[in-house]
């Protein structure tokens, strides 16, 4: 080991990492300014922070780009809250993939919401105690998530969603216990325990699968019992106290869920975007058809769609879709413009970035 070198070596870190911190406390001033020159105008711009994420990142091509923006966006994150700390709603408690959700929408610089229901989320919004509601959309692996469908039904017409953010779902077996031979029970949430069915009956085959109500409570749960285990993110167990026995045990790869930000105002357009409809057609043969024709008239690519009872009426049904582009991009706005005159109703649930 050449000593000298290396304290050279180290003499030089400590000057960039001085250099960096007085560029980030230069960059929180700046950013305070232009709070000021925003007037009340909205601090949350997912469009404009990609941008920057992505040219960050675009700077450093020889660095790993998920940590340079993993880095990045919790730069964004404190110097937004030199502004403005947002308040996020989402699906709790603390520890869960939603929990997740903000922290990739928003970083660590947000005041946390935990609400009890989807319902809940958009009643926080609507009533002003959070500015943004984070609602899981759809499950690589077990599809859409109805709740979430049937909450928009009924949420405030001027709630939009503003931005699409994709979480990776990583479940670990978290517990007290020392070996999987301890463990008497295993709880979760029902989709969780279905997403680690093989994996349970190969390594726990005598333990009763008990759902829980979401991930992080089934860990809040297994504290202080070590015949129990949860199947839970990496965050749920930073937050019980338990201990990792075994990681990844999700019995297929690739497992992701993808999350809306919903709030008020006007979404701007992003380098790559979707809008999600909300509507109903009359009862009749060939009325869906005609009301998605315009659609395929414009050239657009249809991403998703999800029928949901329409209450009160039985047999009938709201239709959900998204489709790629902005709602302002003129073969969306010429589509949209026939659709209105095809259906009883539609509603725009957003037109946003999506990544």
């Amino acid at each position: 080991m050449d000593k000298e070198k290396l304290a050279l070596f180290r003499e030089k870190i400590d000057k960039l990492d001085r250099q960096i911190a007085a560029l980030i406390s230069e960059r929180a001033a700046t950013a305070r300014e232009i709070g000021k020159a925003k007037g009340g105008a909205p601090v949350y711009d997912p469009g404009r922070e990609k941008q920057v994420i992505d040219g960050v990142a675009a700077n450093c091509p020889d660095l790993d780009p998920e940590a340079v923006e993993r880095i990045y966006r919790e730069i964004i994150s404190l110097c937004r809250g030199v502004q403005y700390r947002p308040r996020a709603a989402f699906l709790g408690p603390e520890g869960s993939f939603s929990h997740e959700a903000v922290l990739t929408a928003f970083g660590g610089s947000v005041d946390l919401v935990p609400c009890a229901s989807f319902p809940e989320i958009m009643a926080a919004v609507d009533k002003g105690s959070a500015d943004w509601g984070l609602l899981p959309a759809e499950n690589s692996l077990e599809g859409t998530v109805l709740p979430t469908m049937d909450a928009f039904v009924s949420a405030a017409a001027d709630i939009t969603i503003h931005r699409e953010v994709s979480v990776p779902v990583d479940h670990v077996l978290a517990t007290e216990a020392s070996s999987l031979a301890e463990v008497r029970e295993v709880l979760s949430h029902p989709q969780a325990l279905g997403q680690c069915r093989e994996w349970l009956r190969a390594n726990l085959p005598g333990a009763e699968q008990v759902p829980a109500g979401i991930t992080s409570a089934a860990a809040a749960l297994c504290a202080g019992r070590p015949d129990r285990a949860a199947v839970c993110s990496a965050l749920a167990v930073k937050r019980s106290g338990l201990a990792v026995l075994a990681e990844k045990i999700q019995d297929r790869g690739r497992n992701s869920t993808r999350f809306w930000v919903a709030g008020r105002g006007a979404p701007k357009k992003g380098e790559r975007n979707k809008t999600s409809l909300l509507f109903n057609v009359e009862h009749k043969p060939g009325r869906l058809f005609y009301a998605m024709e315009p659609l395929y008239e414009n050239g657009l690519n249809l991403t998703h769609i999800q029928s949901r009872p329409l209450t009160g009426s039985p047999f009938e049904y709201y239709f959900f879709i998204d489709v790629d582009g902005f709602a302002s991009d003129e073969p969306v706005e010429k589509a949209l413009d026939a659709m209105k005159e095809r259906t009883v109703f539609l509603r725009v649930l957003g037109s946003y970035p999506c990544p």
